[in-house]
């Protein structure tokens, strides 16, 4: 009893406390029941959390397989990366070619023939206008004699705004300070590039850089002349402000980082050029074929062990028709298409053998098994094709259907696995509130018992002491 100190069997000597086990025991039965029956679907809900997730990983792998750029990237190979790179967008047609680089665009720089001062932030006493100009553009910049080498340094890299030509240069030329010296450099490389000076105050002449009033260049201040790239390729002449050009096989990225003219005569002999092979990326194809397979196998091999004697979705009818309807959607033909490429196992994808009907034998869990070598030939021969099998402009190619399908299964909201693991969750709640209940009642089963079995001893004692009452009284005659 609450409140109250009990004593097992103390009158009556029975284990009582043995004997509410066992009657607990009993009646604990159900709970049992009850929680098992929770594991159970809770085992449920992880395998169908376990497939929502691989699932959702597959859908994402798809992704790859619905771009253009998977069927028609392009690799660059070139025989010296130190001297020559280059990349060419999807669809580039094929091709070999043969570059020579006599000279490297390079931007004009110059700077004071000697240091300016002992200390950049000191005044230089230096007051009033220059002007630089870059590929036809001009800027002035104004200094005052309490500006330092630092504030000069600012003045020219300030950005003038639009229209403005008197507030800065830092939009044609970028300025620096190495060892106390100016260092000017054109934004603008190759010859047009070309820095020119006006410097009618003698503030450039005080900064070491030119030599009269109309900016006549010191020419130990030039660092690097103004150079235009000049380059071959297959044999023409070609020539380019820059390094990086664009312009010269179409599709195609070339960035020049090196001179190939060994001999520095200004032509280009064939030992002197580079191979630059450009060909269909055939290989980021395959790799993301590959990694949709392994991971639509991996669905698949998950499906069949949960749909096992063992497994925890063993016989769900739900969970078969999904591996089902997968295994078709991996293997059945391509509508609407036509030619030699009109099915899976065409470009390599099967589960089995192509019997002599033309159908494929199975594997026992479905899945898919990629022949890189069929699938390579495909692409080589036709990619348009090979990714028509995949996605197309119907929807009904292998991953337009496949990602559908899945998107069915795993949206937020109205998707049947999100769906199935909220009814799931539903029922565990139920069962929750069950056993909750249970617990309460066979609390209070268990102080019933043990009140009934402490009243069962008290009356005892109550017995035992009339009866030793009597048993006096009668001893009480007898004498």
């Amino acid at each position: 009893m609450a409140g109250s100190i009990y004593i097992s069997g103390l009158v009556s000597g029975l284990d009582t406390d043995s004997i509410i086990e066992q009657l607990m025991e009993i009646e604990n039965t159900r709970l049992t029941s009850l929680e098992e029956r929770k594991e159970q679907y809770s085992e449920k809900k992880n395998a169908w959390n376990d497939l929502y997730t691989r699932l959702s990983t597959l859908l994402s792998k798809l992704t790859d397989l619905k771009l253009s750029s998977t069927f028609t990237s392009m690799t660059v190979n070139s025989s010296d990366s130190n001297a020559l790179t280059a990349n060419a967008k999807s669809g580039t047609a094929s091709g070999t070619y043969r570059i020579g680089i006599i000279q490297l665009a390079q931007a004009h720089r110059m700077a004071s023939v000697s240091q300016v001062a002992a200390d950049d932030g000191a005044a230089l006493g230096l007051e009033g206008t220059f002007s630089i100009t870059v590929n036809g553009e001009t800027r002035s910049i104004t200094v005052n004699a309490t500006d330092s080498l630092s504030d000069i340094m600012d003045l020219i890299n300030a950005i003038p705004e639009d229209g403005q030509t008197d507030s800065g240069a830092g939009d044609v030329v970028s300025a620096s300070i190495i060892d106390h010296r100016l260092v000017l450099t054109s934004k603008t490389s190759g010859e047009e590039g070309e820095i020119s000076f006006e410097d009618p105050d003698n503030v450039l002449q005080g900064l070491q850089l030119v030599s009269d009033t109309s900016g006549t260049i010191i020419p130990d201040a030039v660092v690097q002349e103004a150079q235009d790239a000049v380059f071959t390729v297959d044999g023409l002449t070609i020539t380019r402000t820059t390094n990086t050009v664009t312009d010269v096989i179409q599709g195609v990225t070339l960035n020049l980082l090196g001179v190939t003219d060994t001999n520095g005569n200004g032509a280009i002999e064939p030992a002197e050029t580079l191979r630059l092979e450009i060909s269909q990326d055939i290989q980021t194809t395959i790799d993301a074929v590959n990694a949709v397979v392994e991971q639509y196998n991996t669905v698949m091999d998950f499906i069949s062990t949960a749909l096992g004697d063992e497994g925890d979705l063993q016989g769900d009818t739900t969970l078969a028709r999904i591996q089902s309807y997968l295994r078709q959607l991996m293997t059945d033909r391509i509508t609407g298409l036509t030619g030699s490429y009109q099915t899976p196992w065409s470009i390599g994808l099967s589960t089995g053998a192509v019997a002599g009907s033309g159908t494929l034998t199975f594997d026992s869990s479905g899945k898919i098994t990629v022949d890189t070598e069929t699938l390579a030939a495909a692409l080589e021969d036709d990619p348009a094709a090979v990714m028509a099998v995949f996605t197309n402009d119907g929807g009904t190619g292998l991953v337009d259907r496949l990602a559908e399908y899945i998107t069915s299964l795993v949206r937020s909201g109205d998707g049947l696995i999100p769906f199935r693991e909220q009814s799931l969750q539903k029922i565990m709640d139920d069962l929750d509130d069950q056993i909750e209940r249970m617990e309460e009642r066979l609390t209070l089963k268990e102080e019933q018992l043990r009140e009934q079995f402490a009243a069962m001893e008290e009356a005892l004692a109550t017995l035992q002491s009339q009866g030793d009452w009597l048993a006096s009284l009668i001893d009480g005659w007898g004498n």
